[in-house]
């Protein structure tokens, strides 16, 4: 049984992970700071709060466990992101994305046989990278080899452009070989995972409101962009989808607009749902349901009724700040030798022959596949 610790934890897409690819593991401690967070980490999980090591930067104060297997951690990314200022991650300076740091003193104390590290693309910018190296050569003095690469989410069954540095290290004592997976885009798309019936407060505009687009976007990494809501300076957050692509990155707030004709309305233009949004990042419907309510059993009747739990707009912010779940099975099968493929991809599945006999210049080899079949 893997122990493990992860960091900067948010609702827990590691625990998911190794939950989803049947990893057995025991948990040594999360360390989150955000209240709604926490409660919706416990409840979907079902961790006690005890197991909080709480703010990192608290790490001289602490003890800490020195058999830990897996330490995870995706420290803040704002000031390293296209979308935040900036201000980047040196060590002292102040910046959230500077936890980094107190990461490494973490991992300094611990020891762990395997390091994993996620954080935006932007971290390897020209502006950034010197923070990155440092980072890296930091951990190899630590005594670690590294394994570093840029993983789309949308090439792991997930329909969302989600691009995301992945850092393994692995102990140089330990005979663990690594290989980053592989994934493929498997047609899912937004319309796939949309709820069947949206209350109405998610459609707030009409297609007179959207300014469209006065050029074509068939495939942009799979986002289909209609237009944009009129009036507005910034497309982030505001442009309109079309439910036959992918969804840009999810951030913290609700996203994008999509327009969503499934049936007649004055208003066909909604944003995603909280649910839709952590399905989005790769969570089960009942994940959702454990941090969004809670249920209490009515002395006078008997019986179990629901209450609000973590607020829709904090489901939001939470899976904007999660790691996509997919990405993470695949990495953590590849490093613990779980056939993750079929976990991920599910009835999207396809064998590295069926995906060989889909480029074009294959075609013979799929018109003979077919007539075997047949």
């Amino acid at each position: 049984m893997l122990k493990v610790a992860t960091v900067c934890s948010g609702i827990g897409a590691p625990e998911k992970a190794l939950q989803l690819l049947g990893i057995p593991y025991e948990l040594s401690f999360f360390s989150e700071i955000d209240i709604p967070a926490i409660k919706a980490y416990c409840a979907i999980h079902g961790e006690a709060p005890s197991k909080n090591f709480g703010n990192l930067e608290n790490i001289n104060e602490k003890p800490v466990p020195q058999d830990l297997d897996l330490l995870v951690g995706g420290t803040p990314c704002q000031d390293f992101s296209n979308a935040g200022l900036g201000r980047g991650g040196e060590e002292g300076s102040g910046t959230r994305s500077s936890l980094m740091w107190y990461y490494i003193k973490l991992i300094a104390l611990t020891k762990p046989k395997v390091v994993v590290w996620e954080n935006v693309a932007a971290v390897v910018s020209i502006k950034h990278i010197h923070t990155y190296r440092k980072f890296c050569h930091t951990l190899m003095g630590l005594g670690y080899r590294l394994n570093a690469d840029i993983l789309n989410s949308m090439y792991f069954n997930v329909p969302q452009h989600r691009t995301r540095l992945i850092l393994v290290a692995i102990r140089r004592d330990l005979n663990i070989e690594f290989e980053y997976p592989r994934g493929f885009d498997s047609g899912v798309r937004i319309k796939d995972l949309l709820e069947p019936k949206v209350r109405d407060k998610f459609y707030t505009k009409t297609l007179d409101d959207m300014e469209p687009y006065k050029r074509y976007f068939p495939d942009t990494f799979r986002i289909m962009p209609l237009g944009k809501i009129k009036g507005v300076v910034f497309k982030q957050g505001n442009e309109v989808l079309s439910i036959e692509g992918i969804v840009d990155c999810l951030t913290t707030k609700q996203g994008n607009y999509i327009l969503d004709q499934r049936e007649p309305r004055e208003k066909p233009i909604r944003h995603y749902t909280p649910l839709e949004a952590m399905r989005f990042m790769g969570f089960e419907d009942k994940d959702y349901y454990k941090s969004r309510y809670i249920y209490r059993k009515n002395t006078d009747t008997g019986k179990k009724e629901r209450f609000p739990y973590v607020a829709e707009t904090e489901i939001y912010s939470q899976a904007g700040n999660s790691i996509a779940v997919p990405v993470l099975m695949a990495v953590f099968g590849q490093l613990y030798g779980v056939e993750w493929e079929r976990k991920v991809f599910r009835e999207r599945y396809k064998t590295q022959f069926e995906l060989l006999c889909e480029l074009p210049m294959f075609a013979a080899l799929r018109e003979d596949y077919q007539d075997e079949q047949t």
